[in-house]
């Protein structure tokens, strides 16, 4: 039979033996006890104050598109053009790219209007 010394752990059960757990002290029950008391008072708060979703819009008003100037239609098929060639690693034909930049460009720009 083993003995229950002070810092030993018994076999099979993983208590120590001769230590006890002492009791919280006065203070740190009050503020145990006060604790429990805001979690509860914030949790009905949080009930009470649910608020009802917000009713979904079906229909999107879109603000008319301002007339494009050339200069940034320009620079709109610039950059499609340079990253449609960045997509292909630059091994095509930059005039093809730029022709099939400019034509999405154009098919933005009719769809907007």
């Amino acid at each position: 039979m083993v003995e229950n010394q002070p810092g030993k752990t018994v076999r099979g059960t993983g208590k120590t033996g001769g230590k006890r757990k002492k009791a919280p002290s006065q203070g740190a029950s009050k503020n145990a006890v006060a604790s429990q008391k805001t979690a509860s008072q914030g949790s009905t708060e949080k009930a009470a104050g649910r608020k009802k979703p917000a009713p979904r819009r079906t229909s999107k008003k879109v603000a008319p598109m301002r007339e494009v100037s050339a200069e940034e239609r320009y620079c709109m098929i610039q950059r499609a053009a340079y990253l449609r060639a960045e997509k292909q690693g630059f091994n095509c034909d930059p005039c093809r790219c730029w022709l099939a930049a400019e034509a999405e460009i154009d098919a933005l720009l009719a769809s907007s209007r």
